[in-house]
């Protein structure tokens, strides 16, 4: 009985710490804005929206969410990840502690102790957390998921998502956005414990090539992309790669590269003739 009130009593304070940090943490969805209307060109009417209907400017955010989320900072974020850090770091004190105390008031007479209390109590602590590790770290990813995707789709929303490669890819390049980029990057690694930077950068990492693969597949009426403009984007690509590599001062290479890749594949199908591009996927098919 005493084994499972112990064990009880861990799992109420897994339980509840994972669920007041999900509970703080919003959903990545809703700071992506919706994607514009499907267009189709004709040489009669130039491009023409497939939905004619009236729609809300995706621009425009709701009041209530800007609200919401311009309260979550990256600093507040970052405060919040450190403290799930230094959480999931104590757990091993924690369990000494509590075996300590529960061990004290239960057993009188520590010279009576069988070797099988002994085996029973190792077992115990190799266990007992280990659904707290797992929710915590749950809970680390999701934040640090949420964090690169609000930065890119909502606090830098403006010059990544609206405004980039408009009207087209040779008038407004990647470079542009690289100070942005730095000034987020230097103010997350300032705040965030070292043994959780390469987490929330690749998560910062991986929503950049989100709203890259935004802005190339979904870029709206207002954006024009030509063949010519595979290369541009293959160049602003390797931009991208090289900043979070960072000359070996960031993220692993095989890793950047590894995420990079699926982008890759978008921008060389780009760069193909339409007749190229149904033998290709005819090939796939086949």
């Amino acid at each position: 009985l005493d084994q499972f009130c112990y064990s009880c009593l861990c799992l109420y304070l897994c339980h509840h710490g994972y669920c007041y940090y999900l509970a703080l943490a919003a959903k990545k969805e809703d700071v992506i804005p919706p994607v514009p209307i499907l267009t189709r060109y004709s040489k009669e009417g130039g491009i023409k929206a497939l939905v004619k209907k009236e729609l809300r400017d995706p621009r425009q955010p709701d009041v209530k969410r800007s609200t919401d989320y311009s309260a979550l900072t990256t600093p507040t974020v970052c405060v919040q990840l450190n403290t799930l850090y230094y959480a999931i770091s104590q757990l091993n004190k924690l369990e000494d502690s509590i075996w300590e105390r529960w061990t004290r008031k239960n057993y009188h007479d520590k010279s009576i102790r069988r070797p099988t209390e002994e085996n029973l109590r190792s077992s115990t602590q190799k266990e007992t957390f280990d659904g707290s590790r797992k929710d915590i770290n749950a809970a680390i990813n999701r934040v640090c998921e949420f964090t690169g995707t609000k930065i890119i789709f909502w606090d830098l929303r403006e010059s990544f998502i609206d405004n980039l490669y408009k009207p087209t890819v040779s008038q407004c390049r990647f470079e542009t956005l690289i100070d942005q980029l730095d000034l987020v990057l230097n103010q997350l690694c300032d705040k965030i414990v070292e043994q959780l930077r390469d987490r929330v950068v690749t998560g910062l990492l991986q929503a950049s090539l989100d709203g890259l693969l935004r802005v190339i597949l979904d870029g709206g009426p207002s954006r024009i992309f030509t063949l010519a403009d595979a290369k541009l984007l293959e160049e602003d690509v390797e931009v991208l790669k090289e900043f979070f590599i960072s000359g070996g001062d960031g993220l692993p290479r095989g890793g950047v590269e590894n995420q990079v890749a699926g982008v890759r594949q978008v921008i060389k199908l780009l760069g193909y003739e339409v007749s190229s591009s149904r033998t290709l996927c005819s090939k796939e098919c086949c």
